[in-house]
This record gives C-alpha cells, sequence and structure tokens, in this order.
C-alpha cells in the first residue's frame, strides 16, 4: 500500500495545480494541468489489480474529466467575451456586438477595461501556499465550492457583470469599501471608514456610544460654578482663541469629576457636549468588552482613532473606576489590564491621540466616578484636573427646585426657601425625587378610594381637580417620606481624598 501511495503522489500533485489554477482564473493552465493528471491517473488505474481501487480510480477520472470540461467552456467564454468587446466598430461609428464597450467621442479609440484587456496571470505565491487537497482513488476530497455555469449572454446582455480575475493588476473587486459608501448622501457629514474586520467594531461603537447633541444646557445644570468655569476653558475657550492655547498653555487633555451620587456630574458632561459642538462619545465598561482575545483593546484604539476623527470631541467614561481601577489586584483578569494598559497609552502614550496643539484635533477625556480612591495612579495622573462636585448648597438647591418645578402650578402658600432650608444634605438626585412625589400628591388625593372603573367614569371630573396647584403640605410630606442617599461618612471620605488628590 506504502508503494501505491507513492506512485499516487504524480497526478494528486497535477490535480492540486489544475485546481489552484481554475480557482484563479488561469484557465489556460489549468487545462494543461487536468489533461496531465487524468493522464497520468489512467496509467495509474491500469497497475491496479483491486477492483475496488479500479473502480475509484476510474471515479475519479469521470470527477477530473468534468472539470476539465467545465474549465474549457469558461476559457471559451472569456475568449468570447474579449473578442466582443474588442472588435473595432463598422464604418467607424457602429459599436461591436455586445454594445458595452466605451469609445472615445472623438477618435473612437476604446477605452482599457482591466476586467477583459489583460489576462488573468499566474499568482506569483502559487507555489508557497497551501493548496487544497484534490481528490485521489485513496483520499476523500475535501469540500469545495462547486463552480456553477452561465450563460453571460442571457444576463441582460451585459458582459462586465463577471467579476474581474482576483490576480488583475486594476482588480476593482479589491477596492476597500471606503469609496461606495462615501458616494452616498450622508447629508454632508464626514463618516468614519474602517478598514477590513475592523467594520463590524465600528458600527458597534457608533451605534452605542456616539450622540451628536445631548441637548443639556449650561442652564439645565444647577450650581457647580467651579466646574462649569474649567470645563468652559478646557472646551470652549480653545475654539475662540487658537492662537492663545498652544505650548505649556494647551487645553486640559483629562478632567474627573468625582463627588456623591446624584450630584449632576453626567449633566456636566452632556451639558459640554451640548454647549462645545463636540462629538459627545458616551462610554460605558459594556463597550470596550467582548468575549474574544484581544478584542477589547482594539475597541479601545478604534474609539479613541474615531476620537480623533470626528474631532474635537469630548470622550466621556462614566463611572471610569470601572474601567480604570488600580492594577495589580489579586482578581484582576489578563484582559482587563491589557484594555486599562491600552486606555492608558491611547490617552497619553508615544502614539496617544490626545494631547496635541492643534484645538481643531482636540479630544478630551472626560470621567466620572463615585469612588475616586478605586483609581489606577496612571489613570489618576493623566487626569489632569480632578473637580469635586459636591452636595448642592443653600442657592443651589433653590436653583433645582425652580428647574424641577417650572412646569408645576404652585400655590401661593409654597415656599421654596424654606423647603431649601429642610433639603440640606439632599444630592440633586434626592431634590427631583422630592419634586416628582409632591407634583403626584393632587393625583393620589383625587383617586383616593376610587377604583379603576370609578377613574375612567369620573375622568373628567378628576381630570378638572388634577388641575388645582400644588400646596405646600404636599412638599412636606414628600420631605417625611424621603430621605437623603448620601451619609456623613462618605462625604468625609470625599474631603480627604480632595484634600490629598484634588486640582482645581
Amino acid at each position: 500500500m506504502t508503494s501505491v501511495s507513492t506512485r499516487s503522489m504524480d497526478f494528486e500533485e497535477e490535480a492540486r495545480k489544475a485546481r489552484k489554477c481554475y480557482m484563479y482564473g488561469d484557465y489556460q493552465k489549468g487545462i494543461s494541468f487536468y489533461k496531465s493528471a487524468i493522464e497520468k491517473l489512467r496509467l495509474f488505474c491500469q497497475t491496479l489489480s483491486n477492483e475496488s481501487e479500479k473502480k475509484r480510480g476510474n471515479e475519479c477520472i469521470a470527477e477530473l474529466n468534468r472539470e476539465l470540461r467545465l474549465t474549457e467552456e469558461h476559457d471559451r467564454m472569456i475568449d468570447d467575451i474579449t473578442e466582443n468587446l474588442l472588435r473595432k466598430p463598422r464604418n467607424g461609428s457602429d459599436r461591436a456586438a455586445g454594445g458595452d464597450v466605451d469609445y472615445d467621442i472623438d477618435f473612437g479609440v476604446p477605452i482599457h477595461h482591466a476586467a477583459v484587456d489583460e489576462r488573468p496571470t499566474r499568482d506569483p505565491g502559487f507555489n508557497n501556499r497551501f493548496a487544497p487537497q484534490g481528490a485521489t482513488p485513496f483520499q476523500q476530497a475535501p469540500g469545495r465550492p462547486q463552480p456553477v455555469a452561465r450563460d453571460v449572454r442571457s444576463a441582460n446582455n451585459d458582459p462586465r457583470r463577471r467579476n474581474a480575475p482576483s490576480s488583475a493588476s486594476n482588480n476593482k473587486q479589491k477596492q476597500p469599501d471606503n469609496k461606495r459608501v462615501n458616494n452616498q448622501p450622508n447629508n454632508g457629514e464626514k463618516k468614519y471608514q474602517p478598514v477590513g474586520a475592523e467594520k463590524d467594531l465600528v458600527e458597534g461603537l457608533e451605534r452605542d456610544i456616539v450622540q451628536k447633541d445631548p441637548n443639556v444646557r449650561w442652564a439645565d445644570v444647577a450650581g457647580c460654578t467651579a466646574a462649569k468655569k474649567l470645563l468652559q476653558e478646557a472646551v470652549v475657550l480653545p475654539r475662540f482663541m487658537p492662537d492663545f492655547f498652544k505650548g505649556i498653555r494647551r487645553p486640559w487633555k483629562g478632567i474627573l469629576l468625582f463627588g456623591p451620587p446624584g450630584t449632576g456630574k453626567t449633566m456636566l458632561a452632556k451639558a459640554v457636549a451640548t454647549e462645545c459642538k463636540t462629538t459627545f462619545f458616551n462610554v460605558a465598561a459594556a463597550n470596550l468588552t467582548s468575549k474574544y482575545h484581544g478584542e477589547g483593546e482594539k475597541l479601545v484604539r478604534l474609539l479613541f482613532e474615531m476620537a480623533k476623527f470626528y474631532a474635537p470631541s469630548t470622550v466621556f467614561i462614566d463611572e471610569i473606576d470601572s474601567l480604570c481601577s488600580a492594577r495589580g489586584q489579586s482578581n484582576e483578569h489578563e484582559a482587563s489590564r491589557r484594555a486599562k494598559s491600552e486606555l492608558l497609552i491611547q490617552m497619553d502614550g508615544v502614539t496617544g491621540a490626545v494631547g496635541g496643539d492643534d484645538v481643531s484635533k482636540m479630544v478630551m477625556v472626560l470621567g466620572a466616578t463615585n469612588h475616586p480612591w478605586d483609581l489606577d495612579d496612571a489613570m489618576r495622573r493623566r487626569l489632569e484636573k480632578r473637580i469635586y462636585i459636591p452636595l448642592p448648597d443653600m442657592e443651589t438647591r433653590q436653583q433645582l427646585l425652580e428647574i424641577n418645578l417650572k412646569e408645576v402650578q404652585l400655590h401661593g402658600d409654597v415656599d421654596l426657601n424654606g423647603i431649601a432650608q429642610k433639603l440640606d444634605g439632599y444630592s440633586g438626585s434626592d431634590i427631583t425625587s422630592v419634586c416628582r412625589d409632591a407634583a403626584m400628591m393632587q393625583m393620589r388625593r383625587a383617586t383616593e378610594n376610587l377604583s379603576m372603573t370609578q377613574i375612567q367614569e369620573q375622568a373628567q371630573v378628576l381630570k378638572e381637580k388634577l388641575q388645582l396647584p400644588t400646596i405646600m403640605k404636599d412638599f412636606e410630606d414628600a420631605i417625611s417620606k424621603i430621605s437623603s442617599s448620601v451619609s456623613k461618612d462618605m462625604l468625609e471620605k470625599y474631603d480627604k481624598w480632595m484634600k490629598d488628590f484634588g486640582s482645581v
């Protein structure tokens, strides 16, 4: 059996080369290899004494003959198309048969078509590539796509619909999708075009995190005066005075907002994107993680490439401590550490995406967290400005009440100043909850002890009752039911971290 296998290698090699040439469109050489393989296999079958092996060999000969006829048919088809397209027009004006080749209007000279003017050439790396295993009497042929014979002349009389061979020098099929996408109407907006397998990753990032206008104004954020001034200095002023913000006066590349939950850190970030007219990247941990090895750090790199493309941009990382916690912990995963390293490199590495002097290409990283003490030391250094967003003071609490109640009708006995004094120690989110609860008190009184059927029957009467203004007692009841969500121990911890690492 060893001698048989050794002698069968001759026609196996010929069959592999023939199929390789067919796949690359080199039909002339493929025909030669097919004929050689068939002849060698026929001679080999004559030496066999086993009837089952001889039958198997005859089946392979029939298969190779079928592939040879198909290859010859495709070669004739290309010859017919080439002759049809390149035939000289009769009398200098008639088109050739087929009528699809473009001629110069003045001179009648056919324009060069790479797909038909150049016959396919053998791939230089042909012998270095792993060829698919051919069918032999002693080895099953692997599955491969079967070629489909097509009648080109009946396909709407359009010979150009055949794909160009992959080895053609000016192959149009190898052009990236960028040109095709850029030709589509996009309302005049530029669009980041990835290459290769990164297209799906970029589409996911754009779908999940890119926001052009969050529609939050500075006036929608009560208080936070110091933070607003610093954010305007980092984002707004450099766009109006680009000549000043250069060199040592370059804009801040990283800002950290930290403080108790519900104090307006995320609202400030949205106001930056809206007021400063920058592309807003709202990043969460789920956007930069993947189950595939190495894809997490690739997502980080693509994020900053997109931010640089759409610059000026704001990359807002909410709960940044979840992405950039201290490295070296016992429960840290390798993939998480690689993603952190890539994020640090993109922010301030040799090829970092931020920190340049060109204000029009500015990418600012804005982070928000409730646990600043969990941040990695390197990330804390890259976030140059670390701003403490404390609980609202008396004036800020009154502004929050006015903002939340601007669409609510209030009774004359409502004293917003007195309510603000009672809300000492409440966060902005807690104050919003108090206002919502108080605004619903009138509805609760009107529908008390009524079933759903009675509510439907008395809908018109209840509608008039619901228009009554909110009274002071409603706010007192709401405050008695809703407590502050921030403890004194937590406030002391924030004050200590601000004293050690704050930068305003």
